[in-house]
């Protein structure tokens, strides 16, 4: 009987990457089975989208996108009948690019952020898991495009988890390889640096953000509008008091733009102790 693997794709150089090595130089075609899925939170770049269907367009690799589903069609959470997440299927052309499953799981949830970073599991994790149950798929391995200069995000419990990671472990590759590799393609991704994964992504650092509240302004026109809108709904156990906000030491957009008039230098000095590391490439929950 085959083994299946399932090839979480996040949009990213090294993702891309990943999935052409795995298809055109490990892949078993006796012994394994393999899908490959993009779960869209609606708030990607749209140079991320084009790159997802171009991969899949050049390299003739069918991909399947994904996206969560909090609420049912009369509008009641799904978690009322037991179920936290379902999904539904989406193409390049439909897919969301407003937010919609994200403002759908915040409407529920709250504001995710540091203290409650529940977003990619629901968004991504929990749509995936509930499209592969609907197609029968209920053992199988997940891939994921960590590299060997990013072992420290490798999972603990990846072996429970049957979490491979075959960038850091297989066929070890670092990031100048990747950008190596992509500079001799056709095509690449065509996304300034931070832009990657949803835009203004609450694991970005300050100085990514305020320089995208410098550039793009208006890209935060909707993670202003979620903070007002739902800011008030607690998503965590916390003491801290409303209003919720998406971003470090509960920071607002409103705050961000407040950084954007200090240089970067000194914006760097002011967070040069920040642990997170920018969500710099992909965004995976396994």
């Amino acid at each position: 009987m085959k083994k299946r693997l399932v090839i979480s794709f996040s949009g990213g150089r090294t993702s891309a990457y990943m999935l052409w090595w795995l298809l055109n130089e490990w892949y078993d075609r006796k012994n394994w089975e393999i899908l490959v899925v993009f779960a869209n939170t609606g708030l990607e770049a749209e140079g991320t989208l084009f790159f997802i269907d171009e991969c899949s367009q050049e390299w003739d690799v069918p991909i399947t996108w994904v996206e969560a589903k909090c609420k049912d069609e009369d509008g009641k959470p799904y978690s009322e009948k037991g179920w936290s997440v379902r999904h539904r299927i989406v193409t390049y052309e439909t897919a969301s690019r407003n937010g919609e499953p994200f403002e759908e799981m915040i409407s529920i949830l709250g504001i995710p952020s540091t203290e409650a970073p529940f977003c990619s599991y629901q968004l991504k994790k929990l749509a995936i898991e509930d499209f592969l149950e609907s197609i029968g798929w209920k053992d199988y391995y997940i891939s994921i495009g960590v590299r060997f200069d990013e072992l420290s995000r490798i999972n603990p419990n990846r072996d429970k988890l049957k979490i491979m990671y075959p960038f850091a472990e297989i066929f070890p590759v670092i990031k100048r390889q990747v950008s190596e590799w992509w500079g001799n393609q056709t095509f690449d991704l065509r996304i300034h640096p931070d832009e990657g994964n949803c835009i203004n992504c609450w694991k970005k650092d300050f100085p990514r953000l305020a320089r995208n509240a410098i550039r793009i302004p208006e890209s935060f026109n909707w993670w202003k509008k979620m903070e007002l809108q739902y800011g008030h709904l607690n998503p965590r156990n916390t003491e801290l008091a409303p209003p919720f906000n998406f971003y470090r030491n509960n920071k607002s957009t409103v705050d961000i733009f407040k950084m954007a008039e200090i240089s970067q230098s000194e914006l760097k000095q002011l967070t040069m102790f920040d642990v997170l590391d920018g969500c710099a490439e992909s965004c995976e929950v396994w």
